[in-house]
């Protein structure tokens, strides 16, 4: 077994959109113009159902066509400026650790109180850990923990007016992130009323995270709390595994596998409710076994692009309503 220097795993800073995961946002990137400002579709009044336009035809798992390229929608997909995560473990494991059973595994690293991560597009930086050490042998699971709060930063220029968080009529082509609060993935009930989440009480529906003007306006944070995967209101309870997920094969050589999420409680147990729900166990079942020598090294990387998503009122205005996460993709990578 060898010790290995912190200088030997790397977070590399790229960009990413798992819409399926967390939101129902679309994973296509909002349609520019040559200015490089999203483009507002309109109606001949001012107005649209469907503002804004999506560059890539999108497919279910079926291969039929789900969104076509270029149709007025109400949400596309963007790259934040930003993108902030918490994460409490990353390690590789020899056994499925998906009932949350982690006697197989060996990490990185391990800290209660999370490391956070301020990841931005073409940025790389070290990971900031202590040393670690992984015993040589084949490893076909990749587990990390994360917070279930991600928080994004991001502003933009639309070729027309849009209204945000100011009101009507108090818009205009610069937008950005102006409301640091809580959008959780579920409401409570159909009323859309607040959740109590660990991380403090959310957004009620209705609550804008977005805000449009003149000109640039002060950009911060906006945050979304993942308290649920699948489609219910808060009102009613989780699975008893964490609301499972599992995802379509993603990425490619040596980092392609199969995720699966569930949510975790503080105590690092499943959570049953929305309110208890506090982190996400993000597991890769990967096609083809990480093999560790003595002298392996790693590089983590975090994929960012089309990462977040503008969502636009369905009613005829061109109100920006919040801004939306994807599911954060880790990968990484081992040369022996």
């Amino acid at each position: 077994m060898k010790t290995l220097n912190l200088n030997k795993i790397i977070l590399l800073t790229t960009l990413f959109l798992a819409a399926i995961a967390f939101s129902n946002s679309a994973n296509a990137l909002c349609v520019v113009n040559g200015a490089g400002a999203i483009v507002i579709a309109a109606d001949g009044s001012g107005n649209s159902r469907a503002p804004v336009k999506g560059d890539t035809t999108l497919y279910d798992t079926e291969g039929n066509v789900d969104y076509t390229a270029n149709t007025a929608t109400t949400d596309c997909g963007i790259t934040p400026d930003t993108y902030k995560l918490n994460l409490y473990k990353m390690g590789l494991c020899t056994a499925d650790p998906d009932l949350n059973d982690l006697t197989s595994c060996q990490m990185f690293f391990e800290s209660a109180a999370g490391i956070e991560l301020d990841i931005q597009a073409g940025v790389s930086a070290t990971l900031d850990i202590p040393e670690f050490s992984i015993d040589p042998g084949t490893y076909p699971f990749v587990y990390v923990l994360l917070s279930n709060k991600l928080g994004m930063q991001w502003s933009g220029r639309m070729s027309a007016a849009v209204d945000g968080s100011s009101g009507d009529g108090n818009g205009g082509t610069y937008c950005w992130t102006s409301n640091a609060g809580l959008y959780p993935t579920a409401f409570q009930n159909s009323d859309n009323d607040a959740v109590a989440t660990v991380h403090g009480t959310s957004f009620e529906g209705g609550v804008k995270n977005m805000d449009c003007g003149t000109s640039e306006g002060t950009v911060v944070f906006a945050n979304e709390v993942i308290v649920r995967f699948s489609e219910a209101y808060c009102s009613a309870a989780l699975g008893a595994n964490g609301d499972k997920m599992s995802f379509e094969k993603e990425g490619t050589g040596s980092a392609r596998g199969t995720p699966t999420v569930n949510l975790l409680t503080t105590a690092d147990v499943f959570a049953t409710t929305c309110q208890t729900a506090a982190k996400i166990a993000w597991i890769t079942d990967l096609d083809t076994s990480y093999t560790v020598t003595e002298d392996s090294t790693f590089a983590m990387s975090v994929k960012a692009t089309d990462a977040n998503s503008l969502q636009f009122s369905e009613g005829d205005n061109n109100d920006i309503i919040k801004i939306m996460s994807g599911a954060p993709k880790i990968f990484l990578s081992v040369t022996d």
